[in-house]
């Protein structure tokens, strides 16, 4: 009896260089976990190949955000049918229960149960290891100066009437050589806003409290132990007014971490090393699962084979992507070939 031909993985990456760091951090998170010879990259869906993506508008069979932030990414509309763009995917991956649950609560989503996996964040497998290294070097904590990282989310989506960013940048900019004054301050911008687009790992390592807003880095700021200040008198509830529903909503509505209403106030907040508090803790475990911490890439790994070896990958290929691509163009094929049919760029 012939053997059966193993299907590969194949990464649908987004060609944008604004997130080619992050998506090179999940995939080198995932791969090593992968059995050899099974995954391949490219910016197109590969026929036969089990497709994974980390953006909700590229063609694929299963899907993860590219970010752990929320911002009501995975409930995005196609904006000429009007459907919930998520419904073309066979599955999806998402960090914690409380992505799947609102997911499995939204009537027109239509995926069930079993296609929304719980796997938590992957970027974090590296962030913990390099953060224990780091503590267990840092002799001098308690004498030294605190070390505070501005890490804002960007400022290219304008919202609402007045097109306003849920951004802390770029206004609070002119509060920085007040920080400095009393601590050590290290800035990270969003890729979208520099032009250097590596991810934030080794500042966000050596800082002891994070500055943000709205994105990925207040998540992965908590997961690490660090309170998380959101300088509220310039986001005020522009959050809460322009992504109602969101976990981000959520956040800044109950008040969960370090609002300080005023620069003096957030001073306040970091030389009084205010902890991270109860609210942070019981709101993290539900939204990033504990479980997950440490060995996320082993547990994406272990979704995407077992959906390659059972019917839940057949069924992928008979999902609507598969039907737009064959209106659009050929899709890549194993050897490469075919590339040009579908070039869907996330910006």
């Amino acid at each position: 009896m012939a053997r059966r031909r193993i299907r590969p993985i194949n990464v649908v990456r987004s060609a944008g260089k604004s997130y080619q760091a992050v998506q090179d951090d999940i995939v080198d998170a995932v791969r090593p976990y992968l059995a050899d010879g099974l995954t391949q990259t490219t910016t197109e869906y590969a026929r036969g190949a089990l497709n994974f993506t980390m953006f909700i508008r590229q063609p694929a069979d299963v899907m993860m955000s590219h970010g752990v932030a929320c911002k009501r990414y995975l409930w995005l509309r196609d904006p000429e049918s009007g459907e919930r763009m998520l419904n073309r995917f066979a599955a999806v991956l998402v960090a914690g229960r409380w992505h799947r649950e609102r997911l499995l609560a939204t009537p027109d989503i239509t995926l069930g149960p079993s296609q929304i996996h719980i796997v938590g964040w992957p970027r974090l497998d590296r962030l913990l290891a390099a953060q224990a290294t780091a503590d267990a070097g840092d002799t001098t904590r308690a004498k030294r100066r605190l070390r505070v990282l501005w890490a804002p989310t960007h400022d290219w989506r304008k919202r609402g009437p007045e097109q306003r960013a849920t951004s802390s940048y770029p206004e609070f900019e002119e509060h920085l050589p007040a920080l400095e004054r009393h601590f050590d301050v290290a800035v990270s911008l969003h890729p979208r806003n520099r032009q250097e687009k590596s991810t934030t790992t080794e500042q966000f390592v050596w800082a002891d409290v994070v500055i943000s807003d709205f994105g990925t880095m207040v998540y992965e700021a908590w997961a690490l132990g660090k309170p998380v200040l959101f300088p509220r008198w310039i986001l005020e509830d522009r959050v809460i007014t322009y992504v109602p529903q969101s976990a981000e909503a959520h956040i800044f509505a109950a008040d969960i971490g370090l609002h300080p209403r005023s620069i003096d106030e957030m001073i306040a907040m970091i030389t009084d090393r205010v902890p991270v508090g109860d609210d942070v803790t019981g709101f993290l475990d539900e939204y990033l699962d504990p479980a997950s911490r440490g060995h996320a890439g082993r547990l994406v790994a272990d979704v995407l084979e077992s959906l390659r070896r059972t019917s839940a990958r057949r069924a992928a290929v008979r999902r609507p992507w598969s039907r737009l691509l064959r209106r659009r163009g050929r899709a890549v094929g194993h050897d490469g070939r075919g590339v040009g049919a579908v070039r869907r760029r996330d910006r």
